[in-house]
């Protein structure tokens, strides 16, 4: 299923590698009410996209699974 997370206002990333030596970017954003909230995106040539006090929309992928549920950005895009 595909949503989008509309004038999320990013509050920082963080690149990360998993045991499996894959790299990875943890998205920290606040959405509308100011609750924080954290994503995975995949791909790194976005990294630099999430500055402290940019809004943006992210489009995300959600992907339930039998044991547990996965959220991916799949695009981001700035809040003019």
């Amino acid at each position: 299923m595909k949503a989008v997370i509309h004038n999320a206002n990013i509050r920082g990333h963080e690149v990360k590698t998993n045991k499996n030596g894959g790299k990875y970017v943890l998205v920290r954003y606040e959405d509308e009410t100011g609750k924080p909230e954290t994503l995975v995106d995949k791909d790194l040539d976005r990294a630099d996209y999430y500055v402290r006090d940019k809004n943006m929309d992210l489009y995300i992928d959600i992907d339930q699974g039998r044991n547990f549920t996965t959220i991916r950005i799949t695009d981001a895009r700035e809040v003019k």
